[in-house]
């Protein structure tokens, strides 16, 4: 497939202004002025932003059935008394497959290309991603006690080698690891996870989510989380944490050190009290940071325009106006380091995970700063066009190959079990 997106204006790339953007399969060809080629699409920019798609860097996509669910909550009774009962009577294979493709739908719609999740049932997660034509790195849930699918940890963690050879062969799906948390699992359970990882397999675990966590790991183990992850040996270039509200000096220093990768997921930390993560710190430390939405049981949504901008603002409120600028924060919400190789800049050669943003909504005039206006003005109403690894997925607003009517209707069904409307 051939696409040519001509008329718009380009940020967050090798050439910045206004330029055509030519591509080729799944990369980009060219970007340069008034390309003059036949091609299977012509997406028209004019009066529109060209940028990098947005990684959701944590996220529990099958959640979307408990949006709103329970709320109001401390962290450990929401999960305790509300989320994991919820669990264990309703999901199922289907629930996963089905709840996961409405969530990537609504990710797609604020300009989400690619996901990093961690749940159960995760090569239904695969599956749906495939024929959504989404990125993602699905991580089944690691936890000491039953899970809907895996009786305990062990069986979890056989489970994901399997499920590395079953999708070794599809370019848009990675399989890691996903241990749940040091509070979770015993000291002989991450050991296991640790001594299964081959070579850049992907770790991904909560990490200083509250204080409670931390207090629970302490009392267990005699370690804060990130000691007890460096003395397991599942610290490093791969591990991905997310939240690490909690997080010390030390701990960042440490983060720093084994070159590890943190998440924010600033607005589930807010509903649920947890805290405000040092992002700022750790990006001034040289710590390799993303953002992610969470789960829609603790978000309520995936509208990853709305997180960076949380983000940027709340690090303000911590460190000072200039902490989180905007061109830091897009830079940050378009990371996509050691998941996937060449996204998240807009330069030839790259994969074309693309996303065109209209300029012509009433919070877009007027416009001085493109970056400014993504940040802190623009809402998931003004991504027009989506296109992950070279393929049209989103178009004026409306999906390509995907009946959204039918998702929704098929989620809904299953919520009516649940006391929806």
């Amino acid at each position: 497939m051939s696409v040519l997106i001509k008329n718009g204006y380009c940020i967050n790339s090798q050439k910045e202004g206004y330029f055509d953007v030519l591509i080729e399969g799944n990369r980009i060809k060219t970007i340069d002025n008034n390309i003059k080629i036949e091609t299977d699409y012509v997406i028209d920019a004019k009066e529109c932003l060209v940028m990098p798609t947005f990684c959701n860097a944590h996220t529990h996509l099958a959640m979307s059935l408990f949006r709103g669910l329970a709320d109001d909550l401390e962290l450990m009774e929401w999960l305790t008394k509300h989320i994991f009962p919820a669990e264990a009577k309703y999901v199922s294979a289907d629930m996963v497959y089905k709840c996961s493709k409405l969530s990537m739908l609504e990710a797609i719609r604020s300009g989400t290309s690619c996901f990093l999740d961690m749940y159960f049932f995760e090569e239904k997660v695969a599956e749906a991603a495939i024929e959504v034509g989404m990125r993602g790195v699905v991580t089944e849930g690691i936890i000491d006690f039953p899970t809907p699918d895996c009786s305990d940890a062990k069986e979890a963690i056989e489970k994901t080698k399997s499920l590395k050879e079953e999708f070794k062969n599809e370019p848009l799906i990675r399989v890691g690891f996903g241990p749940h948390s040091t509070y979770t699992l015993s000291f002989d359970s991450l050991k296991m996870v640790a001594d299964a990882l081959e070579e850049d397999d992907v770790v991904h675990i909560h990490v200083n989510e509250s204080s409670s966590e931390i207090e629970a790991v302490l009392k267990d183990k005699g370690k804060r989380p990130i000691d007890v992850l460096i003395d397991i040996g599942l610290l490093s270039r791969n591990t991905f944490m997310a939240h690490c509200v909690k997080s010390s000096d030390k701990d960042i220093e440490k983060m720093k050190a084994y070159n590890a990768n943190v998440i924010n997921v600033p607005q589930s930390n807010f509903k649920l009290a947890s805290g405000i993560a040092p992002i700022e710190k750790m990006i001034n430390k040289g710590v390799n940071v993303f953002i992610g939405t969470d789960g829609s049981a603790s978000n309520n949504n995936l509208d990853m325009i709305e997180e960076f901008r949380t983000s940027s603002l709340v690090q303000k409120v911590e460190f000072g106006q200039k902490a989180m600028d905007a061109k830091t924060t897009l830079k940050i919400a378009s990371n996509f380091n050691g998941l996937f190789d060449d996204v998240g800049f807009l330069k030839e050669g790259n994969v074309a995970d693309i996303v065109v943003m209209s300029l012509n909504d009433l919070e877009a005039v007027p416009i001085y700063n493109p970056y400014s206006f993504v940040v802190y003005a623009a809402n998931s109403r003004a991504v027009r066009d989506v296109i992950i690894n070279g393929k049209v997925i989103l178009k004026d607003r409306e999906f390509v190959c995907i009946d959204e009517n039918r998702v929704k209707f098929e989620v809904k069904e299953l919520a009516k079990k649940l006391g929806a409307l």
